[in-house]
């Protein structure tokens, strides 16, 4: 698995450094799960930031909710090796992580922006 694939994984399934951490933070208490309120107390969060975060790494298929409790259970050997390895490479270059999840953000942004754009 290259570098790339990895940032690639990064681009497309993690919308923020908050979704990023509460990733990290569920796969490192697996295969225990948390409560929503747990996670936002634990990340210093809002519950709208820690809510939409869960609700983007279920869609991702990295996380699952089963009675009120959210677990890391990836939906496959490759996506799971995925996640290591962000891990791995988060731990000694968060830049090059946080850079690649500041930059897939803005092409949304920049259609939302465009959609104001006055027409000639």
């Amino acid at each position: 698995m290259s570098e790339d694939d990895v940032i690639s994984f990064i681009a497309s399934s993690i919308s923020s450094v908050w979704a990023l951490e509460l990733l990290f933070l569920l796969k490192r208490e697996a295969p225990g799960g948390r409560r929503e309120n747990e996670l936002v107390q634990e990340l210093r969060s809002s519950t709208t930031a820690v809510s939409d975060s869960l609700r983007k790494l279920r869609a991702a298929g990295l996380l699952v909710e089963e009675s009120g409790l959210h677990y890391y259970r990836p939906a496959g050997a490759v996506l799971g090796k995925l996640a290591t390895e962000a891990e791995k490479l988060y731990a000694v270059r968060p830049a090059v992580v946080i850079k690649t999840i500041v930059s897939a953000r803005p092409q949304s942004l920049q259609a939302f922006a465009d959609s104001f754009k006055l027409k000639e």
